[in-house]
């Protein structure tokens, strides 16, 4: 089974920016723009289900990828963005002067560290790695795609290939990016990472 996994296009708050989470922000112009270049760059691909998180930036960009394909979105909350509780629609300079003990340890890779009001990296790769293996349940063979976020996507990834959590900070994932994970009975192989060569001129 390969799995796209997608990453919605832009919005205000990634230029900014500002944490967003589960605030349900919208596409901006150019995420528009980069959501409809993923969608066109993945129109061979043979996608037989397509599944998003449910907040609109993710909704979005996937339905126009579905479209292309004739299918409608699947909602998975288990691919919602990390939720930054508290923190969430302020800047990372803000919270450094507010949260300054809670921003250092986020900063310094503590993935067991409850936000406040939210979730740690931990929570986010286990409700996001368990939805993934339930989408590969119900679909051992294909194609399939499923949009999601930053942290999220990151969280799978390291999941995949075994990093340990704590690195994810390593890995980079832009937006309306593709990567790509193979499941098979033995092993996951990551096959493709942060892919946006589809908005290259």
């Amino acid at each position: 089974m390969r799995l796209l996994l997608l990453r919605h296009g832009q919005t205000d708050w990634n230029l900014v920016p500002r944490f967003q989470g589960h605030t349900d922000t919208e596409l901006n112009e150019k995420g528009r723009t980069q959501a409809a270049a993923l969608a066109r760059v993945l129109v061979r691909e043979p996608i037989k289900a397509v599944y998003a998180s449910p907040l609109k930036r993710a909704f979005v960009t996937a339905g126009l990828v579905a479209a292309e394909h004739g299918l409608t979105v699947r909602p998975d909350p288990g691919l919602k963005e990390l939720h930054h509780g508290d923190l969430e629609g302020h800047q990372p300079d803000e919270l450094r002067r507010r949260w300054s003990d809670i921003m250092t340890r986020w900063y310094s890779g503590d993935v067991a560290m409850r936000l406040p009001g939210g979730e740690s990296m931990q929570d986010l790769q286990d409700r996001a790695w368990a939805a993934i293996q339930c989408i590969v349940a119900v679909h051992p063979e294909g194609t399939v795609a499923a949009v999601s976020h930053n942290l999220t996507i990151l969280s799978i990834v390291s999941r995949a290939v075994n990093l340990p959590l704590e690195h994810f900070r390593r890995l980079r994932c832009d937006t309306a990016s593709i990567s790509v994970i193979e499941f098979t009975p033995d092993r996951t192989v990551l096959t493709r990472f942060n892919d946006i060569s589809h908005h290259s001129p």
